[in-house]
């Protein structure tokens, strides 16, 4: 695989769940996922609204290597979902756009961030 050309693409799909938390599915190109399907458990911070403009989780992904913990934030503006996930270090490792797909899921189109 030609490296210069190879872009890393993935697409989240999480549900709502009644409590503000979201329980998501993901894929990606990364050559070793193989099309594989892996989860991510967010859970939204105590204090901040379901409602609010920007929505701090903490998350819980599974990926080829295991579990990863790290810090999504969604800043929600015109109905444009902006994400970024973030590990304990501060060092964000993905960025995504997206919307709201009903009142029970979010769809969000993500890439590497550096």
């Amino acid at each position: 695989m030609n490296q210069d050309k190879f872009k890393f693409r993935g697409i989240v799909l999480y549900d709502i769940q009644r409590n503000g938390f979201l329980n998501g599915v993901y894929s990606n190109n990364h050559p070793a996922t193989e099309g594989r399907i892996f989860t991510e458990t967010a859970r939204l911070r105590p204090g901040i609204a379901e409602d609010a403009p920007v929505r701090i989780y903490d998350s819980f992904y599974f990926d080829i290597e295991g579990g990863h913990e790290c810090v999504l934030t969604f800043t929600i503006t015109d109905g444009v979902y902006v994400a970024e996930w973030r590990l304990d270090n501060g060092r964000t490792i993905f960025r995504g756009e997206g919307f709201l797909m009903n009142d029970k899921q979010i769809a969000i189109s993500y890439w590497l961030a550096n």
